[in-house]
């Protein structure tokens, strides 16, 4: 039996399957949970974070430390089921954390998220928005991360559990089961579709590849002195959607695209999130950048159906 594994929750996901993936590169010991049987190259346990009994079963099993990926994964789920975001975002959280303090285990990785600042004030500002900025979340959503946060926090300040947070941007790239507008580009213009955009295009965003998300999740696993830190993770520029999507088309020549005048994008306005700490205490750094990941995503999708 294998001692002292990683346990990876939301291991069928776009996060957590990555993460096992290059754990496993690092010969790492992996435990993979989720709702269903992801049938990746490590030992599968089910649970479910709606069933507690089920989540703290896994720790019958040689766990040592956590890599948190499991949640509703965006505000595009679960915005009909609020209560059942909160259930399985800071209740399934708090199950996890409840269980480290009590049997000691080591480092707990709490994948956060931007939407927990909810709008960060101007964005034609030169300042950037470090970590330690209000958390002000405008949807459920966004709300469910910042009390699974600060659920960390005070797990890690009140009871010694080795915890960090890091708050993710918004992630594209294989496997994303989501859909989003890099990939709705690209999948329109690979069938030779058009695609209609049913807003103005004017909004910013700063997206982050997959492949350097569970790099920078494996770097806080590995690092050091950073109990109770947290860190923005994302490729630390924005970009508008308008700009996205001629990146695109110049990449996927049959792209074709409209937007439509008049219609703001529905999210809050938010300023470049400043990443400089990310840097420095994980060594890590984007390494894909957008228009690389485009590419590299746009090659798989030609002979992926996802």
């Amino acid at each position: 039996m294998m001692k002292q594994a990683v346990l990876v929750t939301g291991a069928g996901g776009l996060l957590g399957s990555k993460v096992i993936e290059m754990l496993r590169v690092l010969n790492v010991d992996v435990i993979a949970t989720d709702i269903k049987n992801p049938d990746l190259d490590c030992p599968f346990l089910a649970a479910d974070f709606m069933d507690p009994s089920s989540v703290r079963a896994l720790f019958d099993h040689p766990i040592g430390s956590i890599i948190h990926c499991g949640a509703i994964s965006g505000p595009m789920l679960g915005r009909d089921d609020p209560a059942g975001t909160i259930r399985i975002n800071v209740d399934g959280t708090v199950t996890l954390l409840e269980e480290v303090r009590k049997r000691r285990l080591g480092r707990f990785i709490y994948c956060g998220s931007i939407a927990a600042y909810g709008a960060t004030g101007s964005v034609t500002g030169t300042g950037s928005v470090t970590t330690d900025a209000p958390l002000a979340a405008a949807d459920i959503y966004g709300a469910s991360k910042a009390a699974g946060e600060m659920m960390v926090r005070a797990y890690s300040h009140e009871h010694g559990v080795d915890a960090c947070i890091l708050r993710i941007g918004w992630v594209y790239g294989p496997k994303r089961r989501t859909r989003s507008l890099i990939y709705n580009l690209i999948r329109d213009a690979l069938d030779g579709r058009q695609t209609v955009i049913a807003h103005d295009g004017k909004h910013a965003i700063q997206q982050v590849h997959v492949d350097d998300v569970a790099r920078g999740l494996i770097r806080a696993w590995q690092a050091n002195d950073i109990r109770g830190r947290v860190f923005n993770l994302t490729g630390g520029v924005r970009h508008t959607m308008r700009d996205i999507a001629a990146l695109v088309a110049s990449i996927v020549p049959q792209t074709r695209y409209q937007f439509t005048d008049g219609i703001s994008y529905p999210d809050v306005e938010q300023s470049l999130f400043d990443i400089t700490d990310t840097v420095q205490a994980l060594d890590w750094k984007p390494g894909i950048t957008l228009d690389a990941g485009i590419r590299s995503y746009a090659d798989w999708l030609q002979t992926n159906e996802f």
